[in-house]
């Protein structure tokens, strides 16, 4: 299993909960190793392997929790 990690830009984070709740429910995901939300930066970082979870599916678990989010280009 390799490990990627993608960078999200989220919207709509007012507080630690709102991170948590990220890191919980995407935590959750098959093929994720790990979830860092920051409610202050608006950023998401998740380790996860990319033959199991995809990044836009990773996105739609977010913006299902009523957040907004995508990938962050480089």
């Amino acid at each position: 299993m390799a490990l990627v990690t993608t960078r999200l830009k989220t919207t709509g984070l007012h507080c630690p909960s709102c991170s948590m709740l990220i890191q919980m429910d995407v935590g959750d995901m098959e093929g994720v190793a790990s979830v860092h939300a920051d409610h202050h930066s608006g950023l998401a970082e998740v380790e996860h392997d990319p033959e199991l979870v995809r990044p836009d599916e990773i996105v739609a678990a977010i913006v299902k929790l009523g957040y907004g989010a995508e990938v962050e280009s480089d």
